[in-house]
């Protein structure tokens, strides 16, 4: 079997939350965890992440209950100059490290554990050729930390925005600890010669897929703006049959191409999707005079980035731009929240079960309108 490796680049979310809407939190739930709540050592780098799980537990609260449902989703990294840090650890990563200092069950200190510059990813392999390694049949999350994430993106100029990237990584953690997911993507989608790399190549070398695809996410845009639900319905038709054309215009030579496409639209659309409401719940905590801060943190802004959230904004237009290297993150976002237009819930179905493509859920709403004469 090849290797899968799951290296999602974070892209940009944020929440932060307010004292007094924690504790109605709190009452609502005794199963929200909050600052403090885990032994970590008094160190910048634990207040980082200890401000992300507020955010997990908060943005799960609005947007994806079952999200908030664990306190963390496991084992990460951060990396932090020549050191890394390693939250949550269980024993498949602790038998891969030669020595480590030991804080608590919570939190390792070790020598960086590997030498690539760069790491904003959950990494996962199926391949028995990695079954040495810590993320064999294992997800973990891997984070640098602010100050060299900002090295090699720019815009990332705060904790909150590296934050932002940081849930989206957690969210694919979450995916890949539903079993029904998890044995999907290693039983179904690993084994296959077609993968994400495939989807990037038809988008740079064939001159129709990329039009194809920015035409089909013009209908879902322009679908979730319309007011009218009759016009709505008749542009999400408009989509499913220009969907269709492609797919069966690709599909002899791309047999897999349907199925590696849906399930990427669901894994990056879904997290996409959880940024995206984040941004807009913490644009509401930005108007909280007690909202909560990161102590002696020189890159927390106390969240300038996000007072007004606009995706015709250059800092946020990515979210709804199609682009040749990353079209299923933007379709399947695009996706997510027209059945949040549509009022369709598609979220306690999604990761139990991922046969079913996120068009699968706007095919059933087409089916149930009146039939046209």
């Amino acid at each position: 079997m090849k290797p899968f490796f799951l290296l999602v680049a974070g892209i940009c979310v944020f929440i932060i939350a307010c004292q007094n809407q924690k504790q109605e939190n709190l009452k609502a739930s005794d199963k929200l965890v909050y600052e403090n709540y885990f032994d970590f050592p008094d160190s910048l780098s634990a207040r980082r992440i200890s401000f992300v799980l507020n955010l997990k537990q908060d943005v799960a609260k609005k947007v994806w209950g079952d999200f908030g449902r664990k306190s963390t989703e496991g084992p990460l990294i951060y990396f932090n100059k020549d050191k890394s840090e390693i939250f949550f650890p269980n024993s498949t990563v602790n038998n891969s490290l030669v020595s480590f200092d030991k804080h608590s069950d919570d939190y390792l200190l070790t020598a960086r554990t590997d030498s690539i510059p760069f790491h904003m990813e959950n990494m996962l392999s199926f391949d028995t050729a990695d079954s040495s390694e810590f993320y064999y049949n294992n997800p973990v999350e891997q984070y640098c930390s602010v100050e060299e994430i900002a090295q090699y993106i720019p815009s990332v100029e705060s904790t909150e925005m590296w934050s932002t990237m940081v849930i989206h990584e957690m969210f694919h953690h979450y995916q890949f600890n539903n079993e029904h997911y998890k044995e999907y993507a290693k039983n179904e989608i690993s084994p296959l010669s077609f993968n994400p790399k495939d989807l990037v190549s038809l988008c740079q070398y064939d001159e129709d897929f990329l039009p194809m695809i920015q035409n089909e996410n013009d209908l879902l845009m322009k679908a979730i703006s319309e007011n009218n639900g009759a016009s709505r319905d008749s542009l999400v038709l408009t989509y499913l049959e220009k969907r269709k054309s492609r797919i069966e215009k690709y599909r002899p030579e791309n047999p897999d191409l349907e199925k590696v496409e849906n399930f990427y639209l669901i894994q990056e659309g879904s997290a996409r999707y959880i940024e995206y409401k984040s941004m807009f719940t913490l644009s509401n905590y930005i108007k909280c005079s007690d909202s909560i801060v990161i102590l002696n943190d020189p890159m927390f802004k106390s969240y300038e980035e996000f007072k007004e959230v606009d995706l015709s904004n250059p800092n946020f237009s990515y979210l709804t731009y199609a682009g040749l290297t990353d079209y299923y993150y933007t379709i399947g976002f695009n996706t997510m929240r027209l059945l949040d237009v549509l009022l369709i819930d598609n979220k306690s179905n999604l990761l139990n079960k991922p046969q079913m493509g996120l068009h699968n859920y706007l095919e059933q709403h087409i089916n149930t309108l009146p039939k046209r004469n």
